[in-house]
């Protein structure tokens, strides 16, 4: 079985869960940045896990243009979807509102990996509304259990 990993991300936070989920797979599996490969060919694969971080409510467009260009192609595979996203209190229906319902629906697994909000890494609009929320310092809050959980349910396929 083949899993491959795409995601898209901002500060580099998607890419670290999806390194980490890669590393708890028994299966091979490939990891594509679809800011460095637009359109990659996902034939190959018998697993395809979709990673994006959430900014304004929404998973980035490079991700959300890959998908509707892709959608027919995806529900054939195993499919799993995972979000970073700051605020844990909407986690579920940030997740549910992330993909379309199609997508989501046929998904095997569905997570929340946390977030982390890395001060250095943002730009100054970042930055302001960030310390307008309260946070003044960097902070990550990655669930590597739910990381490990998602490994353990594509590991069984």
């Amino acid at each position: 079985m083949k899993n491959c990993i795409l995601f898209t991300t901002k500060h580099g936070s998607t890419e670290k869960a999806a390194l980490l989920l890669k590393e708890k797979f028994k299966a091979e599996a490939d990891i594509i940045n679809l800011k460095e490969i637009k359109n990659p060919d996902i034939s190959k694969y018998d697993t395809v896990i979709l990673g994006a971080s959430i900014y304004m409510g929404k998973i980035q467009k490079r991700m959300r243009k890959f998908i509707e260009e892709n959608m027919n192609e995806l529900l054939k595979k195993n499919i799993a979807l995972f979000i970073m996203a700051g605020q844990k209190e909407k986690a579920q229906e940030t997740l549910r509102n992330a993909f379309p319902t199609a997508l989501f629906e046929h998904a095997l697994a569905k997570e929340y990996f946390g977030y982390e909000m890395i001060l250095e890494k943002m730009n100054f609009i970042e930055k302001a509304a960030t310390k307008a929320q309260g946070v003044i310092e960097s902070r990550s809050e990655i669930l590597y259990e739910t990381i490990e959980k998602m490994a353990h349910r594509i590991n069984k396929l």
